[in-house]
């Protein structure tokens, strides 16, 4: 096509007899560009349809003063391209590109299936399995947790609690129920017990030992932590407590020496803590000294705290690598080395009404839950997804929806 248009081009530009009106080559010329660009923006369009392919979105990289330096659609450099995509090493290959192409995109396939093959593209993808989405009995089975051992921790509707291990398979219920605090470790698996209107986190080893973990109760409102073996929630007064596994009761961090503040993410051995009303900080807190490691400033789109507004609802994640962070319907995250610039994605999936929101960090990748949606980021690329249902990611692994069940996938 595009030598036809240019030998017609050269023939329409040579005077004759016969010419055509002026300016006929460049009307040609215009033509077909435009029915290009419609072609591509219809492509486009479709593409932007299909919920689970992970794309390039601008994404604005803030300076450490916050002030916006650069807008930019990120590409993987060749450095953070993995080494081998689909059995193709980087060196023979172009990098990946972050746009979804007609031949990269099949827009029939299932959201699922979709973001896998985008996982392969972005990733070595070592392993992938299937997660039933019902117990052994029948029940629906919501997944709420990740370990780093790859691991699956979920519930039925009516609370019984069920896992899965790294191996994939049918979920197996464990005979206790909870609605709020799973989380799980290799060794011992916890929850947030309710007693009437107080609550405890409870935790039980492999052989069935079972103990009390939260040194004064815990709020089944808040999220819990596991990460290196330690199990970090908060009480009802907000203040965070930390407990090494199911060994004993945990102890409290509490506000003064050193100061915490409350819990908003935890990477062993660094727990997170804001302080927004009087120091107005974000405090990391190693929590085997118990000593403040580093302080910043409250993170970009998080507010100080003042007795004339109610208190802000955001969310954040952390991981050896990366602190993300979602204030409003903006994504945010900074490395964790440099602590900036930070980069930036609006438009994140509202809420679902009644759904307390939550991030999860693996070794890579970030998600967002809401209810009825996730986010997927990857920091390194920007690529994005938004998929229906549950993402969880932990260590090298991420949990996402497939059909009537899920995929989990390791991913190095």
């Amino acid at each position: 096509m595009d030598d036809l248009e240019r030998r017609l081009a050269a023939l329409l530009s040579e005077p004759s007899a016969d010419d055509p009106p002026p300016g006929l080559a460049d009307r040609i010329h215009r033509a077909v560009a435009t029915r290009r660009r419609n072609r591509r923006a219809l492509v486009l369009a479709a593409a932007a349809g299909a919920t689970a392919v992970l794309v390039a979105v601008p994404l604005a990289v803030r300076g450490g003063n916050g002030d916006a330096t650069a807008t930019a659609k990120l590409s993987p450099s060749p450095a953070s391209t993995p080494a081998s995509i689909s059995g193709r090493t980087a060196s023979s290959e172009p990098p990946v590109t972050m746009t979804p192409t007609p031949d990269q995109v099949n827009l029939t396939a299932p959201a699922g299936v979709l973001l896998e093959r985008a996982l392969h593209e972005l990733m070595n993808v070592t392993s992938v399995v299937d997660v039933g989405g019902r117990t052994e009995r029948g029940e629906r089975f919501v997944p709420a947790a990740l370990g780093s051992d790859g691991t699956v921790l979920g519930s039925t509707p009516d609370g019984q609690v069920a896992e899965v291990g790294a191996s994939g398979g049918t979920p197996r219920e464990l005979g206790f129920a909870a609605r709020s605090g799973l989380g799980t470790a290799t060794g011992f698996r916890t929850w947030t017990e309710l007693k009437g209107s107080a609550a405890d986190q409870r935790c039980r080893t492999a052989d069935g030992t079972t103990r009390t973990i939260s040194p004064q109760g815990t709020d089944p409102r808040a999220q819990v932590w596991v990460d290196g073996g330690v199990i970090v929630g908060s009480d009802v007064m907000r203040q965070p407590w930390v407990a090494k596994g199911c060994a004993g009761v945990g102890t409290v961090v509490r506000d003064g020496n050193p100061p915490s503040g409350e819990a908003v993410a935890f990477s062993y051995p660094y727990l997170f803590t804001a302080e927004a009303a009087n120091d107005k900080v974000l405090r990391i807190v190693d929590v085997e000294t118990g000593r403040v490691a580093a302080e910043h400033p409250l993170p970009e789109g998080v507010r100080a705290q003042s007795m004339a507004e109610p208190d802000q609802e955001w969310y954040a994640a952390a991981s050896g690598k990366w602190f993300a962070w979602v204030a409003g319907d903006t994504l945010r995250w900074v490395p964790r080395d440099s602590w900036g610039p930070v980069s930036e994605l609006p438009g994140v999936p509202t809420p679902e009404k009644g759904v307390s929101p939550w991030m999860t960090a693996g070794n890579r990748l970030v998600t967002y839950n809401t209810g009825a949606y996730s986010f997927l980021l990857d920091p390194v690329t920007g690529r994005r997804s938004k998929s229906p249902d549950v993402m969880l990611a932990a260590g090298d692994w991420l949990l996402w929806r497939n059909g009537d069940g899920y995929r989990l996938a390791n991913l190095r």
